[in-house]
């Protein structure tokens, strides 16, 4: 089995709201955590369980260039995206698998904000090194 790495799941962020994704470069580590509230009551018919709304936070440490390409996220874009709390796009791909069944495509895609941004010291002048994190303020879209 081939291993999956990090260029064959991009985190794309588009910081005018989902129609120009640009990708995120150089991902050292990455995550996609689902969360989702959960309620519990206790009566005397049992346990009652209601669920709320999905969430989803993606954290990555990433570099990008001072110069970036027009494919690129910049740091410049989400500084400014995390400075002016604006909404954000954001999506992962499932990798293409080799023979896999039809519906095996899909995206983690929301709107979200920029909730923390860190800028990492870099041992380059030509790089920039930083830490982001994303949360879902929105419905999460699966479809490719």
């Amino acid at each position: 089995m081939a291993q999956i790495t990090s260029s064959n799941q991009p985190i794309e962020v588009d910081v005018a709201g989902g129609v120009s994704y640009k990708t995120l470069v150089c991902v050292s580590s990455g995550t996609v955590d689902g969360t989702v509230e959960v309620s519990e009551e206790q009566t005397d018919c049992g346990t009652l369980t209601s669920v709320g709304s999905v969430s989803y936070t993606i954290t990555a440490e990433a570099l990008c260039e001072t110069a970036p390409t027009v494919s690129q996220v910049s740091y410049a874009s989400l500084l400014t995206a995390f400075n002016n709390k604006s909404t954000v796009s954001v999506r992962v791909q499932n990798p293409v698998v080799a023979g896999s069944s039809l519906g095996a495509a899909y995206y983690h895609q929301f709107s979200a904000k920029v909730t923390a941004l860190s800028l990492n010291k870099s041992s380059s002048a030509a790089y920039i090194s930083f830490s982001v994190t994303f949360k879902s303020d929105s419905v999460i879209d699966i479809t490719p």
